[in-house]
């Protein structure tokens, strides 16, 4: 087995909520890999150390390496191992909320008093570099070149956005991306070392950029004002909407480069509408008698759906098909669902020909 220690930096701010996010899912996917360890963050700097089968632990430090949240990412120590000094796998960061600390596999390594480090009084090098860690959080072997290395990936990001702005995702490519940027194809390889980990990143940076200052909209006014709010700013950047097209694509194939990462936004983003839709439920906004979950669905299908429809559809309005079509939805939510066999039409015995509803719409 392997003991494989790492520090990097976070490329933007995460909230408490990001990282809870990260630590349940995390959590459940190094578990079923057979990974135990701890990712500990404090501020923006961050140590990992992961223990496990050899080439899995391997190829789970090249995932990281390639996750467009983490810059600066560099090896500290690796060690052939017959126990483990982890036995399950742990996260700790500083959080105001005292809700969070219950959250399985939180550790709080932080404060005056911390939680003891999993693994009882065992020794390793992994166990005392994190100890390191937890006193000197900001000491140079994790902030060394920060400033260095997040300004010239945020410049290639904003290089990206450009170009695909004028020739669209299917054309865009590392060479004019380099040459927007005013940088060699082999400066900007040694930042995104492929073309789908620099579309990745602009993936984050630029639909977060976008949603994020939105989010207060959805407890202020709802699940469905927050979409309304979404597709609003999306249809004024088309380009953005074909790049997120692409991703879905490429989210449905486990074997393609960043899908992971892309269904983990969208699972994200799907969870943010139900508990939306939940808080809607308990604030009155919407009625006892719709289910956060089918209503997710519905509201997801029809936002997914109108985004395709602009792209494909000359002069396409957007956003009064979303307003007219998710307006008849919430009336539908205040009735008792009663299921009907969408093929039970009344027979018309007037007329000699009575045929069962054709599927394609013609008459």
């Amino acid at each position: 087995m392997l003991s494989l220690v790492y520090v990097s930096t976070m490329a933007r701010p995460v909230t408490d909520e990001e990282l809870a996010e990260i630590l349940v899912i995390a959590r459940e996917k190094n578990l079923q890999l057979g990974i135990t360890g701890i990712l500990a963050h404090q501020g923006s700097n961050c140590l990992g150390i992961i223990e496990g089968d050899d080439d899995v632990v391997r190829e789970r430090f090249a995932g990281i390496r390639q996750d467009p949240r983490h810059i600066n990412v560099r090896e500290v120590a690796v060690d052939h191992i017959s126990a483990r000094a982890f036995p399950e796998w742990s996260m700790a960061f500083q959080s105001a909320d005292p809700l969070i600390k219950d959250i399985p596999g939180f550790l709080d390594l932080f404060t005056d008093h911390p939680d003891p480090v999993p693994g009882g009084g065992s020794t390793s090098r992994a166990k005392a570099l994190l100890e390191w860690f937890r006193k000197h959080p900001l000491a140079p072997l994790t902030d060394q070149g920060v400033g260095d290395a997040i300004e010239p990936r945020l410049h290639i990001i904003s290089a990206a956005i450009m170009v695909l702005h004028d020739v669209g995702v299917e054309r865009a490519d590392m060479d004019q991306i380099a040459d927007t940027a005013g940088i060699s194809v082999d400066a900007l390889r040694q930042h995104f070392p492929t073309r789908q980990s620099l579309l990745t990143a602009t993936v984050d940076r630029w639909s977060s950029t976008l949603s994020r200052p939105l989010l207060p909209i959805a407890e202020q006014y709802g699940a469905v004002a927050y979409l309304h709010a979404l597709i609003v700013a999306y249809s004024e950047e088309p380009a953005l909407m074909r790049l997120l097209a692409s991703t879905l694509a490429a989210s449905s194939d486990p074997a393609n480069e960043g899908a992971e990462y892309y269904r983990t936004l969208y699972l994200r983003f799907r969870q943010t509408i139900r508990t939306a839709l939940e808080h809607d439920i308990r604030t009155g906004r919407e009625p006892n008698t719709m289910e956060p979950a089918r209503a997710t669905e519905q509201l997801l299908a029809l936002y997914d759906g109108l985004r395709v429809q602009a792209l494909l559809v000359p002069g396409f309005d957007i956003i009064e098909a979303f307003d007219r079509a998710a307006s008849r939805m919430r009336r539908g939510w205040s009735e008792d669902y009663r299921r009907t066999d969408l093929f039970e039409i009344p027979l018309d015995r007037t007329r000699e020909h009575t045929a069962r509803p054709d599927l394609f719409g013609s008459q």
